[in-house]
């Protein structure tokens, strides 16, 4: 299971749910103005943010545990059991298929790339400003497209 995922959402929700929550205890319980109406509802609003965000962090840390869980099931090994032992080839002649010095399939003695070229790496480089350049473009695109299909 991903336990620094684990630990870093559960931290983070339960700082932040602490916080609104003690926030809403110290708005509950500090000096307010004669006047000031917001006070009232401020310290049951951060209390249920608190809860709500303490909730919703608990549902995603549970999440978390349940994928984990489910990957590692899905990742064990299954093998499927089989009522007796194997039966013979096929009638049909694919008995030999797969079997060394068959003579159903056959390879080359050594391996030639396709083409009779060279193995080659390719690689590709991107710069900093690509992202920017490509939505600058559309931008433009945009804003050609809109003035040039304009009804007049």
């Amino acid at each position: 299971m991903p336990l620094r995922e684990i630990i870093g959402k559960a931290t983070a929700f339960g700082l932040v749910s602490l916080a609104c929550i003690g926030g809403g205890f110290f708005a509950f319980y500090g000096s307010h103005s004669y006047n000031d109406y917001v006070s009232v509802y401020l310290p049951f609003f951060l209390w249920i943010v608190g809860a709500g965000v303490g909730g919703i962090g608990t549902l995603l840390v549970l999440g978390i545990i349940a994928d984990g869980r489910r990957r590692q099931k899905e990742e064990a090994l299954h093998i499927t059991p089989r009522p007796g032992p194997l039966g013979p080839p096929p009638p049909w002649g694919m008995g030999d298929v797969g079997r060394p010095g068959s003579g159903v399939v056959k390879m080359g003695e050594h391996p030639r790339p396709m083409g009779g070229g060279v193995v080659r790496v390719v690689s590709s480089r991107a710069s900093n400003l690509d992202a920017p350049l490509l939505i600058g473009a559309l931008l433009v695109w945009t804003l050609v497209m809109l003035i040039w299909l304009a009804p007049r």
